[in-house]
């Protein structure tokens, strides 16, 4: 259940803190006061897409915190999305919004992705609004409202079911790719094999054409290379009068050998001027080798630019360097080796198909033989529930159509309603107003409440449409609801906010020229006044005020008996 609610700086709100009690819980206030300010704050916080307009005028961010008491059973399924509640079952939510689009949301203190916060909040609460109303006028939706009503114990054949059609689904895929003209195959084929042997046949290696590069330079550059090289090796190492810096520098460094030797301290100097000598052999023996390629020359400067002009040629087809075209090579193998073999994976696929559609068909016959079975339960139970909420001549039925396997087997589910007795059932959308659409949505809810795993069901305006004596019947309704979840419920009718044990007022107040809404959980006198401005609206009499207390004591003798 839904403990406490913290809202800051959304919309009208700039700061509420409520606390929820157990059993049913009652929103109430004027058009415009900020009842849907408050549900918008719930949807926040439960993950769904929402904009950045409902950050309150001035501030950078809007914050929603949540502090909820979860059953065990919820504790394991939040445990199977790698949320922990605390040893007592407590879990705290939070979704922090800012103005440029950013979310921060925690839940039981590790930060979380806006998504995985959707998850998480399936399992806590669920809002009933007026787009669920919608959705009942969806035939569509129908099978989904019914599997709903299937006891967990007999839903492993749904699952089975939606793995089998899955892979069946990628199967098919599979299949259809391979599914090639033989014109286009053996086509495709003579492709694949001109390009796999013009890249062997290159015989690339990464990192040649920068190779080639450097050596077209040298030979276009030769007689500069040979003759800047033996000028160095001459005045490095080589020339015919044996003046040179080695030399020079091999001369000094015996004689610092000999002063060291001799006792002064130039120990660290000789050896530092033999590394010097070292290093210098090292450098005449790469201009050495330079000065040999420059000489030799491996290549042609004309097999050089041939061999950069094949370069060239298959990187503007297959990629932009020797390693992607070898890339390219090695995927073209590959895509071969797929097509020649094609008719034997082929095969495999229709018998792995067809192995599938007979599993799919199995068990989507298993599940509608238990959906025929949740229907005969779900209709007995919402007729009872429909005649309680004064729909005594309707009759609400299940109508199965067989169909192609579809992802939700084979069966077209849609409810059918006759509205007054001796009257054929029809479909929702042709006669239902929206009051009797409301109490189908809410006897489907009641019967369905059981296997929901959220704690807490928010109804907002569940009494669309709906007044006098349906309201009333309405409210003893949720507040059935209310003894298995916790119900909070928006609502305009003092018929179902009399019935409440928790009634809160929400109102907007003018406060330094800003607008502020607030919300008040009301005491017991409050609460009357409250349901007396209900029922009179402006015209507050002792009447109204003594039929508002009247109400109320109904509502809890109700309750007591």
């Amino acid at each position: 259940m839904l403990f406490n609610l913290s809202i800051e700086n959304v919309a009208l709100i700039k700061k509420a803190d409520v606390n929820f009690g157990t059993g049913f819980n009652v929103l109430t206030g004027e058009t415009g006061a900020g009842k849907s300010i408050l549900i918008g704050s719930v949807n926040m916080l439960l993950g769904e897409r929402i904009g950045r307009d409902i950050i309150r005028n001035g501030e950078n961010y809007a914050y929603v915190e949540g502090l909820f008491y979860l059953t065990p059973e919820t504790v394991k399924l939040l445990e199977t999305l790698d949320v922990t509640a605390d040893e007592e079952g407590c879990l705290i939510v939070s979704r922090r919004l800012f103005l440029d689009g950013k979310n921060i949301c925690k839940a039981g203190g590790k930060t979380v992705p806006v998504s995985k916060l959707r998850e998480i909040g399936q399992c806590l609460i669920n809002v009933h609004g007026q787009h669920d109303n919608q959705a009942l006028l969806n035939s569509a939706s129908h099978v989904s409202f019914l599997d709903a009503s299937v006891r967990d114990s007999e839903k492993d054949t749904f699952h089975e079911f939606d793995k089998v059609y899955a892979a069946l689904g990628e199967a098919e895929k599979e299949r259809s790719a391979l599914d090639i003209d033989e014109t286009e195959r053996l086509r495709r084929i003579d492709v694949l094999n001109y390009e796999i042997n013009e890249i062997n046949e290159a015989a690339l290696c990464p990192g040649e054409e920068e190779e080639l590069k450097a050596a077209r330079s040298m030979v276009k550059n030769k007689e500069t290379i040979q003759e800047n090289c033996s000028l160095a090796l001459d005045m490095l190492y080589e020339n015919s009068e044996g003046v040179c810096a080695y030399n020079f520098l091999s001369q000094a460094q015996r004689a610092v050998e000999a002063c060291a030797q001799s006792g002064a301290e130039l120990d660290d100097v000789s050896e530092k001027m033999a590394e010097f000598l070292y290093g210098l052999e090292d450098i005449v023996g790469t201009i050495h080798e330079k000065l040999e390629q420059a000489e030799t020359g491996e290549f042609s400067l004309d097999e050089i630019e041939e061999r950069l002009d094949l370069i060239y040629r298959l990187k503007r087809k297959y990629g932009n360097s020797e390693e992607e075209i070898l890339e390219y090579g090695q995927g073209a193998e590959a895509e071969l080796e797929t097509i020649q073999t094609s008719e034997t994976r082929k095969t495999e696929m229709e018998e792995t198909i067809k192995k599938l559609l007979a599993k799919a068909n199995e068990l989507a016959k298993t599940n509608r033989g238990k959906r025929q079975k949740a229907a005969k339960i779900i209709e007995t139970k919402i007729n009872a529930e429909l005649s309680e909420l004064n729909m005594e001549g309707a009759k609400f039925s299940v109508h199965f159509e067989p169909c192609a396997l579809c992802k939700n087997g084979m069966d077209k589910v849609e409810f059918l309603l006759s509205a007054n007795q001796g009257e054929p059932p029809k479909s929702l959308a042709k006669i239902v107003s929206g009051g009797e659409l409301s109490r189908i949505m809410l006897a489907l809810k009641n019967v369905l409440v059981a296997g929901d795993a959220a704690g807490t069901l928010i109804f907002d305006e569940i009494d669309s449409g709906i007044s006098g004596r349906a309201a009333g019947k309405v409210g003893i309704k949720l507040r059935e609801i209310s003894e298995k979840k916790q119900v909070l419920c928006v609502t305009h009718l003092p018929q179902i906010a009399s019935l409440s044990e928790h009634h809160f007022k929400i109102s907007k107040l003018q406060e330094n020229n800003r607008t502020n809404t607030t919300i008040q959980l009301l005491k017991q006198q409050e609460k009357i006044s409250e349901i007396a401005l209900m029922i009179g609206g402006d015209n507050v009499t002792e009447t109204t005020v003594a039929q508002a207390a009247e109400m109320i004591r109904k509502g809890k003798q109700g309750e007591e008996k």
